[in-house]
């Protein structure tokens, strides 16, 4: 099976496409080659490598650039992913796209399910929003995936930024009062590939079991990198952000592991197995 992946440089990309390959004959594409904004662009893609699966990971993943990027954003984000639905029914191609936990506002405290009401918070949660609505009302069978607190090799993420906050100050200040599932990336793939092989449309919530707040996973962190770094909880009204997120964002990931029988290992595990390797 041909599978072409858009955003390939991106972070998600740069930590599943290796374990793709084992499966499929995998086309790597990234913004230079195209950008999923551009029609025509895409359409000569679409005939040229005639993939049987289109897997979109392209995305304007800056949360808090979104705020002031807003158009931008929703171009990417929204857009976008409409234009590539569109090419992939008129090509007869399965479609696979990634969406975040940041479509939902957080006032809950049950972990979220796939046919609960999204109500974004931030510009991002909105254009991501968009892009699944557009994706929905442009391919007649698409498989979307949520994810969240997403991190790995390739692209800055949450352990690359505090890492680097902790080289400057010797401490860091981390959230604690916003709860989710710190999820690797590579763990993704694995559940990804049964889905596509078995043709699955629909939504989907994929994420790594267990919750914590940001500022227990920065501890954890330092924990598993073995490295002595004070770590202070502060509140999100004194972390000031310009994007407002979810206090809680946890996914219920049942429907997935009915479909597949796959159960993401805990974060944990994951995050101590990450640590172990980069370390």
């Amino acid at each position: 099976m041909k599978v072409l992946v858009t955003g390939s440089h991106g972070l998600l990309g740069t930590n599943i496409i290796p374990i793709l390959r084992k499966d499929f004959d995998t086309i790597p594409l990234d913004i230079e080659e195209w950008d999923i904004t551009d029609r025509n662009t895409g359409q000569k893609i679409l005939q040229q490598y005639k993939p049987h699966t289109v897997i979109n990971l392209a995305a304007f993943t800056d949360v808090d650039g979104c705020e002031d990027r807003k158009d931008y954003a929703m171009h990417i984000n929204g857009v976008g992913p409409g234009i590539v639905a569109e090419l992939c029914r008129e090509y007869n191609i399965s479609l696979v796209h990634f969406s975040s936990d940041y479509i939902f506002d957080g006032n809950t405290v049950s972990p979220y399910k796939e046919n609960d009401r999204p109500n974004p918070l931030s510009v991002y949660g909105m254009t991501k929003l968009e892009g699944e609505k557009n994706v929905l009302r442009n391919h007649p069978a698409p498989l979307i995936i949520r994810t969240q607190w997403l991190y790995g090799d390739g692209g800055e993420n949450f352990i690359s930024k505090i890492m680097k906050v902790a080289q400057e100050k010797g401490f860091v200040e981390v959230v604690v009062d916003q709860i989710g599932s710190p999820t690797y990336a590579q763990d993704l793939a694995e559940p990804l590939v049964k889905l596509i092989k078995k043709k699955t449309s629909g939504i989907y919530h994929m994420a790594n079991t267990g919750s914590c707040s940001w500022y227990e996973f920065a501890q954890r962190i330092f924990e598993y990198l073995h490295m002595n770094i004070p770590v202070y909880p502060v509140s999100s009204e004194q972390f000031k952000r310009k994007a407002k997120r979810p206090r809680y964002s946890v996914f219920d990931c049942s429907k997935l592991e009915q479909e597949i029988h796959i159960t993401l290992r805990p974060w944990q595990e994951a995050l101590r197995a990450y640590c172990n390797r980069v370390q």
